[in-house]
């Protein structure tokens, strides 16, 4: 895991979404290409994280400051924004998906100072100080940002072999970046529920990424599971690997519980896609980890045993029927 990697690789499993989520989904995504080239110029088009598009797209659901049509950048773009009609969110939005992207180039240099992120700190840099200050205009918490930095800075420093502990600085990362999205929007989640769900998003991005990374990581870059089976080991032992799953799949049960039923779905092809990233991706291992099968319609099959004794409950929550199988004890 070389550098700050709190964000990069959250999005749904887009065949899981029904055709009106993955409308907003994309949605979402094009109008935070079209916010960056508005507040930072046409470049800054490249500075979009999967991370700010999806915690907008399932944070936000009144859809009311999504002006920008879907478009295709290769067919003309997503059209433009008039300086009136950018609402502070918006602003936000932009400022973050920078700022977060600086984050990670600033600590490449630092690790190595490769060329890539060298030109990378050249192209954005005066980029990067504007969305940092814009953040501050907006009140965003940038110190409490950077203070979680610091403390990421510190995991790294001290070899951290815990997986939970090491996973806490990006837990609260997320969770002040979903915080201050529903403050500024006509969200379903109150702060309070914003921040558990970016938080429990936070740690599975987190561990998902350890996982990604650690053949690469073997007694090279820090990672915290490398550190806790042996530096010189090369793969991940299953032992480790399903106890880093089964605590991924508590923490993603917990978002699903706070997200509401009516949202369970869009949460479902968020889990189904950090589990496919971490290499998890039959049927079986998906309902072992998360509790959840393949979507009905545009909701899902949810699985758990705790309210039957032991016993497998099917619950069909797609909005038509809601059911229970039990195997009869």
């Amino acid at each position: 895991m070389k550098g700050q990697d709190m964000f990069g690789i959250l999005k749904p499993q887009a065949n899981l979404l029904t055709r009106e989520e993955y409308r907003q989904y994309v949605s979402a995504y094009c109008n935070l290409c079209g916010l960056l080239h508005h507040r930072y110029g046409l470049k800054s088009r490249f500075l979009v994280l999967h991370d700010v598009a999806t915690l907008w797209w399932l944070l936000d659901h009144q859809n009311k400051s999504r002006q920008l049509r879907m478009g295709n950048c290769v067919r003309g773009g997503v059209g433009k924004l008039k300086d009136g009609e950018v609402s502070e969110l918006q602003q936000l939005l932009a400022a973050i998906s920078v700022y977060t992207i600086s984050i990670k180039v600033k600590d490449d240099m630092q690790d190595d100072g490769g060329l890539q992120s060298r030109i990378l700190h050249w192209s954005y840099q005066s980029v990067f100080e504007e969305a940092r200050q814009d953040l501050r205009n907006l009140d965003f918490d940038v110190d409490q940002m950077e203070s979680i930095l610091a403390q990421q800075q510190a995991v790294e420093a001290r070899r951290e072999p815990n997986f939970e502990s090491a996973a806490e600085p990006t837990a609260q990362a997320y969770g002040l970046l979903a915080t201050e999205i529903v403050e500024r929007c006509e969200s379903h989640l109150d702060a309070a529920q914003a921040r558990q769900i970016g938080e429990r998003l936070g740690r599975s991005v987190y561990l998902v990424d350890a996982i990604q990374d650690f053949e690469a990581d073997a007694g090279t870059n820090y990672n915290p599971l490398c550190y806790a089976v042996g530096k010189q080991i090369s793969t991940l032992p299953s032992r480790i690997k399903n106890d880093v799953l089964l605590y991924l799949g508590e923490c993603l049960k917990q978002g699903r519980e706070t997200i509401g039923s009516h949202w369970k779905s869009s949460w479902h092809a968020v889990e189904r896609a950090l589990l496919a990233s971490a290499g998890v991706r039959d049927q079986r291992s998906v309902t072992l980890y998360l509790g959840c099968c393949i979507p009905c319609g545009p909701g899902g099959v949810y699985v758990d045993d705790k309210d039957c004794a032991g016993c497998e409950i099917a619950c069909c929550v797609c909005g038509f029927a809601l059911f229970s199988l039990c195997c009869g004890n």
